[in-house]
């Protein structure tokens, strides 16, 4: 009589490491992307005078305050010891030199394939949670999927492809970890308490979006480990208090968040929140007119009148969720996907806001709330189908993602698209000006510049950057009349620095001298 063979079912590790694989082969080209001339890679990376001189007092003084308005010393720390390595790897001395962008880009597609593997392991014991009549099978194929959807979403383009966004990145990464730690044991221990500890503050260290974990955190012991609730009071109330502390501190950074709050009053920025949560859900289902700016800016969102309906959407969806009983547990993934977002839904001004509220690079870590929904409804559903579906879903995902990946190669491609995607966006316009004027082309960088100071006539910078270009096509007198007006507008040590060497130029040693004691007062006032 013949033995049957039984085919041994794939291990778990060996689907959470085709997960890994798929991230880091879909985002493998962004290694030969270039930094880009400003959008943040210049303030942060390749022209921060801390890492073009590297020393351990430039490292200190990434933890001792904020830097560029954000106190995300680790990330500062990681970009210096990348610094140092490619300095290295090309054999120059690793304090000074030439930075290479592969090592920095290569760093986040490293990191976001580590994130990819922490939410594969987090689907696989949550998952369970929620379908603990699935096999592990099924399971891990839930898993893999939830997984894959988080990867490869295409509005992951924006944080793994963009230098800059390690900040996102490598958060969301020690944020899973987190997780993964205090959530990964049966029975509690001090051990593992203090190792979670550590994950959740250096993933405020990275990026202070991180105050959302004990929230995030408290749904999962909740709902999905049955914690007693002196257990949630133990641990996560020191994360709470933590969390509140780091805001506290940081807020205070963000000079431009003082301006953010005069765009909308407080009793209307509940509807912001409700705005951006709502814009948010429509790009995780259809991730269609992706754009680096989408200058969705509460007064923009006012004045067009979405403040007033478009919350409805995600009020409607949690009241359906809500009322039916089969579909109630899929408020945990809804609930955990606002929470992430919390930090940046508006309901407490900062920076970026005077441009858009919302932003793709922001929905990083709360792309687990959907990947964990995925993950649920493959599990705890006995038809083929439904995981076929969820696979075909994933794969048009990620062919969205190959396709937008080369967008964010070059500056010029990017903030075209952006501007085919939202021709309304200034900080797009005014990002592209300066693209075309780096290459050559700054007649027609002089163009799109005027557009933007006719949208923005409160723009220093704008007014700066025409009056750079004006210098350049020898037309210095109203060159130095801009320079000046941009001075008016917020004084900088950059704008008063340009002024004093047109003024000399032009023969003004007065006017350059009241120039150059303006740049030294203002150097003075930036002094720690």
């Amino acid at each position: 009589m013949a033995v049957e063979k039984r085919i041994a079912p794939v291990p778990g590790w060996a689907w959470g490491l085709l997960v890994c694989l798929l991230a880091l082969i879909v985002f493998l080209p962004a290694l030969r992307f270039p930094f880009f001339p400003f959008w943040d890679d210049d303030i942060h990376v390749h022209a921060n005078p801390h890492l073009a001189n590297l020393s351990w007092s430039g490292i200190r003084a990434f933890w001792s305050g904020p830097y560029q308005q954000l106190y995300i010393p680790l990330t500062y720390s990681a970009w210096a010891g990348l610094a140092a390595m490619s300095r290295w790897w090309d054999g120059q001395p690793i304090t000074a030199g030439a930075l290479n962008a592969a090592w920095f880009h290569g760093a986040n597609v490293v990191v976001h394939a580590v994130s990819t593997a922490l939410v594969f392991v987090l689907l696989r014991r949550t998952t369970k949670r929620f379908a603990p009549a699935s096999n592990d099978t099924r399971i891990n194929v839930a898993a893999a999927l939830g997984a894959a959807f988080f990867a490869l979403h295409p509005l992951q383009v924006e944080p793994v492809a963009w230098i800059s966004g390690l900040r996102d990145v490598l958060g969301g990464c020690l944020g899973l970890a987190s997780l993964v730690v205090l959530l990964g044991g049966v029975k509690p221990t001090f051990v593992r308490w203090i190792c979670a500890t550590l994950l959740f503050v250096a993933s405020l260290a990275a990026k202070p979006a991180g105050v959302a974990l004990p929230v995030i955190a408290g749904l999962l012991a909740v709902f999905a480990f049955a914690w007693k609730p002196s257990r949630i009071a133990r641990e996560l109330g020191p994360w709470l208090v933590v969390g509140a502390l780091w805001v506290l501190v940081t807020s205070s950074a963000q000079w431009a968040a003082e301006l953010a709050q005069d765009l909308v009053p407080v009793w209307m920025r509940p509807l912001v929140a409700g705005d951006a949560l709502a814009f948010y859900m429509t790009k995780v289902v259809w991730p269609a007119g992706l754009a680096a700016d989408y200058g969705r800016a509460p007064d923009v969102a006012r004045e067009n009148g979405w403040l007033w309906w478009t919350w409805l959407g995600p009020l409607a969806l949690a009241a359906i969720l809500a009322t039916v009983k089969k579909l109630r547990v899929y408020l945990v993934p809804l609930a955990i996907f606002a929470s992430a977002l919390l930090p940046t839904l508006g309901l407490v001004a900062f920076n970026f806001q005077l441009v858009s509220t919302v932003a793709d690079r922001y929905a990083y870590f709360a792309l687990f709330g959907p990947a964990l929904a995925l993950s649920m409804i493959v599990a705890r559903s006995a038809r083929a189908w439904v995981a076929a579906l969820a696979a075909l879903i994933v794969a048009a995902l990620a062919v969205l993602t190959v396709i937008r990946l080369p967008l964010w190669s070059e500056d010029v491609k990017l903030f075209a698209s952006t501007l085919a995607a939202n021709p309304q966006s200034w900080k797009a316009m005014h990002n592209y000006a300066s693209a075309l004027d780096d290459r050559g082309r700054t007649a027609e960088g002089e163009t799109l510049m005027r557009q933007v100071i006719a949208r923005r006539p409160d723009s220093s910078e704008a007014f700066n950057d025409l009056g750079v270009m004006l210098w350049k096509l020898g037309r210095r007198g109203e060159a130095a009349t801009l320079m000046r007006q941009s001075l008016v507008l917020r004084p900088t040590p950059g704008s008063a620095r340009n002024l004093a060497v047109m003024e000399e130029q032009l023969g003004n040693p007065a006017r350059q001298a009241e120039a150059l004691q303006l740049l030294r007062q203002l150097e003075q006032d930036a002094a720690p």
